[in-house]
């Protein structure tokens, strides 16, 4: 059985839909430039080096295939800096397109690197300001063979590990919060699919795909880091629910799990500040 597995994160896309960009800016131009304020585009590049390529690049499995996917219209310095970022990334692609609805520009990606021939398609999906953990890719490709061999992959079936960890970014304030949720979540949302009958993202919400899909859901091992600031694009309404992790709790299991120095995360770089989660608090985002 071979099983080809490919990652998309969107950097900085300019789709007609789904983000709070395309909600608040009538034309491509204006999405263009607030997507590329120096001040925003910093601090995503800031996280995409700090967990989310640096997670890609750490994998214990390397044998996948990560697309980037870009807008077309991206300014040559910024294009030059992700790739800098994410080099040394077994497998990268960086996928530039124009403008149209998410869901296609995502299919289309996908569709440029699905090799003919392989007998299934595992797809996965994260942000740019979130990372997986190290054994992510393993621990996929061992539950898609599961479910394939056990033939409950004869139709797109999600896999989604729902539970991680909240770094919520603020300042000297900030947390790492143990969270388990009841739905599948965006962070590493995976559709293992025959070659055939390809199941695609953001054709249906994630938090809705036990309506369309059969789903695989584990909570036993925290799988992810969502981060939490200023800048996020969808609410938080579940952090109360979390575990606010120790310095000592919080050390072991990032380092563990993510390799990440759990003491950074508590008090991050100046230059994260610029995004805490008091402001996302303070304009009414949090929700």
């Amino acid at each position: 059985m071979s099983n080809q597995i490919i990652g998309l994160v969107p950097f900085s896309y300019v789709a007609t839909d789904r983000f709070q960009m395309s909600r608040d800016h009538e034309d491509e131009a204006a999405m263009l430039k607030a997507l590329f304020d120096e001040s925003r585009i910093g601090f995503r590049f800031r996280l995409l080096e700090m967990i989310n390529a640096r997670c890609f690049r750490e994998q214990t499995d390397s044998d996948f295939t990560l697309i980037y996917l870009v807008a077309e219209k991206m300014p040559a310095e910024h294009r030059a800096r992700l790739e800098k970022i994410v080099e040394g990334i077994r497998g990268v692609r960086i996928v530039a397109l124009p403008q149209m609805p998410l869901a296609d520009a995502v299919r289309t990606a996908f569709e440029t690197e699905i090799k003919p021939g392989t007998d299934h398609v595992t797809l996965f999906r994260l942000d740019d300001d979130d990372a997986l953990a190290l054994d992510y890719v393993a621990t996929l490709r061992r539950r898609a063979r599961q479910l394939v061999r056990a033939g409950m992959a004869k139709k797109p079936t999600v896999v989604s590990w729902t539970r991680g960890i909240y770094w919520r970014i603020d300042g000297r304030k900030s947390q790492l919060i143990d969270i388990c949720d009841r739905v599948p979540l965006s962070m590493g949302y995976a559709i293992v699919s025959p070659a055939d009958e390809i199941g695609h993202h953001y054709l249906k919400g994630h938090r809705d795909a036990a309506m369309f899909y059969p789903c695989v859901m584990d909570p036993t091992r925290a799988m992810y880091i969502r981060s939490v600031h200023g800048d996020n694009d969808g609410g938080q309404s579940n952090l109360d629910r979390g575990r606010t992790l120790g310095p000592k709790q919080a050390e072991g299991l990032m380092k563990r799990r993510f390799g990440l120095d759990a003491a950074t995360l508590l008090a991050p770089p100046a230059d994260l500040g610029a995004q805490t989660f008091s402001q996302r608090l303070a304009s009414g985002r949090v929700t």
